[in-house]
């Protein structure tokens, strides 16, 4: 039998940007939202084109 595997907790992180201050803002809060969300599941948007689409029997 193996032995389970940990999972490693994380103390810090180190990262080298090189853009200016805006952009590196953008960045850090695109990584907290997308570690704030990374538990939730996507829904999709729900299709407004049902109905609307020709059947177009012509070939290429």
């Amino acid at each position: 039998m193996s032995r389970p595997r940990e999972i490693p907790k994380i103390n810090s992180v180190v990262i080298t940007f090189n853009g200016d201050k805006k952009s590196f803002e953008m960045f850090i809060e695109s990584l907290i939202l997308d570690y704030l969300n990374s538990c939730s599941i996507a829904k999709p948007e729900p299709q407004n084109f049902i109905g609307k689409v020709e059947n177009n029997m012509k070939s290429a």
